[in-house]
């Protein structure tokens, strides 16, 4: 079939005298149809961009929630000056975290001797002659504290020094603490370590509630001065600078530390002012309480 023939025999086709408008609505459907495909892509698309953009401001609200700093902690204990010398640097940033029993606890920060020479107004109780630390517990389950406390123990060790002999108890350690979003908060302190800088020194955490160390806990080699967690104690080894070392002052606040080894646990002496608790309220309407305990009166 040539053309002339094929161009002859399409003019003679009859169409309806609705064709043209049938037509021309059956394109418009199509059209809507294809721009209602088109919208709904884009807007699941845009949903689950939506979506993944609220769940990571979720996960970033929730962190920033649940993790306070170390000045956080510092201020809501009423220190402010301690607080300044975290926020200016006149301080350590450690972020360690180790496994002790049930609980996941972070070494968060330490500041202390020289670094809060950095910070002016030392008040409520801040000084120079001190070491401060900022600790974080959380229970490895995820479940959240309350107002319970761990049944966990902070304690400074000094290698060349036996655990029985210098911590917390001999250097006058106390601790606040306090619970927000499931985390408990240790604020400890205790004598300037600054002087023991020429030695390992460490801050041990221990299952126990406020009980010295002991032999069951720690390992002590007499010949090397070295010290060894046993069980699920563990050991933060602490940033100190070398040079602010003072071994005459460490020899006096160590004291007379040959001793005999101890075999088992020790409570604390019964002591009026030994491991009192005092429990207050930093804001009348802040419901959040601090716990503040003294491993010894100096």
């Amino acid at each position: 079939m040539n053309k002339e023939e094929y161009r002859a025999q399409v003019d003679a086709v009859s169409f309806s005298p609705d064709f043209q408008d049938r037509t021309m609505a059956r394109l418009m459907d199509l059209a809507r149809e294809k721009e209602k495909k088109t919208m709904k892509k884009f807007n699941l698309r845009t949903g689950l961009v939506a979506a993944a953009v609220a769940a990571a401001l979720s996960v970033t609200a929730y962190a920033a929630v649940v993790m306070l700093r170390p000045q956080d902690v510092a201020q809501r204990a009423g220190n402010e000056a301690l607080a300044a010398a975290f926020e200016s640097g006149g301080a350590v940033m450690v972020n360690e975290t180790k496994a002790v029993g049930d609980y996941n606890v972070t070494l968060m920060g330490l500041a202390g001797g020289e670094d809060l020479s950095r910070v002016e107004g030392l008040e409520n109780g801040v000084t120079r002659d001190k070491t401060y630390a900022v600790l974080a517990y959380a229970r490895a389950d995820g479940t959240a504290i309350e107002e319970d406390v761990p049944d966990l123990t902070v304690s400074p060790l000094v290698e060349g020094y036996a655990p029985w002999q210098l911590n917390a108890w001999t250097l006058g350690g106390g601790v606040c603490s306090f619970a927000q979003d499931g985390v408990l908060y240790y604020l400890f302190e205790c004598d300037n370590v600054e002087p023991f800088a020429d030695h390992t020194v460490y801050l041990s955490v221990y299952p126990g509630t406020h009980i010295p160390p002991s032999a069951e806990l720690f390992e002590f080699y007499e010949e090397t001065g070295a010290i060894q967690a046993k069980g699920d104690a563990a050991l933060f080894l602490l940033p100190l600078d070398k040079s602010k070392a003072d071994p005459q002052k460490a020899q006096a606040m160590a004291g007379d530390w040959l001793q005999p080894k101890p075999q088992e646990s020790q409570e604390p002496t019964e002591d009026p002012d030994v491991d009192r608790e005092i429990i207050f309220s930093q804001d009348p309407q802040d419901s959040e309480s601090w716990t503040v305990r003294n491993y010894s009166a100096k």
